[in-house]
């Protein structure tokens, strides 16, 4: 049989999207080591001279499927969603593997110790933590902007960040319940964020061209508009202010030497993501003079007295 190539829309996470393919090529029964799966993105990233510009593939160009049964657990469902936040490019071929196995292999589904099984926990796994670590490591700037009824009033705050997996969406959540009175916007190679606090709702910003189909309002009771655009780049961040060496001398001054763990830090905080917080620049010094601090610490530290134990005074014998 010969190779069934898909292209998938954008960076390739619309689940819905990839659900929809993989139900059409389990109809037509096409094999796993048959299909070849590419993204929108990849392909315009390191484009063929020789061919034309890549087109998603539609799913309303493809045959209706006839009526065959396809099942898997719910709880497979959401992992395979999140499994598509990761970056690698082997994870669509990965989940319709796994998809295909377990109509044929109904206990599959149980094994926990399976290779294909475990690859994607450890692909689910790395995206949990890049979510975690956006929430960590984004630092917001100031920068000032003109009130707007539908913006709201105050300084914009502005953040870049360069994630490894595809967690922006993921990790807007947080941002919105935390800053939902603060204008702010998250600017990432892939995609930018921008919270409009004021907006009543996605209309509203049809005058700021924002396209309804590139924005939601996560509240019903109050305003508040989530929009996404284009990727960004490191130049159009704001650059470091007043408030920012501020944050610096705090961060230098509660850093205590006695309690460096090396190897424990770069854990919580990798160093992949140094080159963007603006504390990793105070790192490397206080490493190294963190030997002579302890050791002045101990010096300048008052000695304790010992304390004497009770004598306990003798026992008389009965006579």
């Amino acid at each position: 049989m010969a190779a069934q190539t898909l292209i998938l829309p954008g960076d390739g996470t619309d689940f819905a999207h990839w659900r929809s393919l993989a139900r059409w090529l389990w109809s037509q029964q096409v094999p796993p080591e048959d299909v070849i799966w590419h993204t929108e993105d990849a392909q315009a990233e390191a484009p063929d001279l020789f061919a034309p510009p890549p087109v998603p593939t539609a799913l309303a160009s493809l045959a209706a499927p006839p009526e065959l049964p396809l099942t898997v657990p719910r709880a497979w469902l959401a992992q395979a969603e999140h499994c598509l936040l990761n970056a690698a490019p082997e994870r669509f071929a990965l989940l319709y593997r796994l998809l295909w196995r377990m109509q044929l292999e109904p206990a599959l589904r149980h094994d926990l110790l399976d290779a294909d099984h475990v690859q994607m926990q450890h692909w689910i796994k790395a995206v949990r933590r890049e979510v975690h670590k956006t929430h960590a490591f984004v630092r917001f700037r100031p920068v000032a902007l003109a009130d707007d009824p539908v913006d709201g009033s105050g300084p914009l705050h502005v953040a870049w960040f360069e994630p490894v997996h595809h967690v922006v969406h993921a990790a807007a959540p947080f941002f919105v319940k935390r800053f939902a009175n603060m204008r702010w916007a998250i600017l990432t190679p892939r995609v930018s964020l921008r919270w409009w606090p004021e907006a009543p709702d996605v209309a509203a910003l049809a005058g700021q061209g924002v396209a309804p189909e590139f924005a939601l309002q996560p509240f019903k009771s109050r305003p508040g508009v989530l929009s996404w655009g284009p990727g960004a780049s490191a130049e159009d961040a704001p650059a470091s202010d007043a408030g920012e060496g501020l944050w610096l001398t705090y961060y230098a001054h509660i850093f205590n030497p006695a309690r460096l763990k090396v190897a424990a830090m770069c854990k919580e905080m990798p160093r992949k993501y140094w080159h963007n917080l603006p504390e990793t620049q105070l790192i490397s010094p206080m490493i190294q003079a963190a030997q002579a601090r302890s050791a002045a610490m101990l010096a300048n530290a008052p000695s304790t007295p010992q304390r004497r134990l009770p004598q306990q005074k003798p026992t008389r014998k009965p006579e």
